[in-house]
């Protein structure tokens, strides 16, 4: 049987051979992206700029891997959009390997940003989660997907600026069980704009009592 697989499988990739998603040449390594396309991928390796706009911060530490340019727009929109959560989870142990000696690392539980119940029933997946989980083959932490909740279905972000933003995302979520929340967490988003969403997320979790909250995020916008 397992025989009769790998012949299969064998057929399938000869007719079909494995594309990178970004220039369509064939991988190296990777099923969908080639290493020079990996390695065109801007790393951004710093806090994001509009973090600092906010005045209460509720993190003691942020950062963001990949600038968010047309290579890893690209990545995220298929990630988001067309069901490829593999590759959130093959960013997300990228991520992890490159901050594995940070101190962001230093956590005792990942979680994810919850998306709302609309978006998950649209995109049946968070990809948040999918990156998580990436992190935390490296990091050898728990992911925990279920103890942070949306509480309402806030209306998306994409046309709202900073001030609207924060207005949209306030007391939008909730913990389920204030008990498991351990003294370190690390939240874990995709994009970084203004901040608004994991800002929101990280107050929420210090009120509930997390002693020290980390934020990493995939991406953010390049600087103007």
């Amino acid at each position: 049987m397992r025989g009769i697989i790998k012949v299969f499988s064998f057929l399938i990739d000869w007719l079909f051979p494995p594309q990178c998603l970004l220039c369509g040449k064939t991988p190296d390594t990777v099923p969908f992206l080639c290493e020079s396309c990996y390695r065109s991928c801007s790393v951004y390796d710093d806090r994001p700029d509009s973090s600092a706009d906010h005045d209460d911060h509720p993190a003691a530490c942020i950062r963001v891997m990949f600038a968010f340019d047309e290579h890893i727009q690209k990545l995220v929109h298929r990630l988001k959009y067309q069901d490829m959560p593999y590759i959130g989870t093959f960013l997300g142990r990228r991520v992890g390997e490159y901050y594995r000696d940070h101190e962001i690392a230093d956590c005792d539980m990942l979680i994810p940003v919850p998306l709302n119940a609309v978006r998950k029933r649209e995109r049946t997946y968070n990809q948040s989660a999918y990156i998580a989980r990436g992190i935390a083959s490296v990091w050898g932490v728990p992911v925990e997907e279920r103890l942070l909740k949306r509480c309402r279905n806030t209306q998306t972000q994409t046309r709202l600026n900073k001030t609207e933003r924060r207005d949209n995302m306030r007391d939008a979520f909730r913990v389920r069980n204030k008990k498991s929340i351990p003294a370190r967490v690390c939240l874990i988003d995709d994009v970084f704009t203004t901040g608004a969403t994991t800002m929101e997320a990280a107050r929420t979790l210090k009120w509930s009592g997390a002693e020290t909250v980390h934020i990493l995020t995939l991406a953010t916008p390049l600087k103007n």
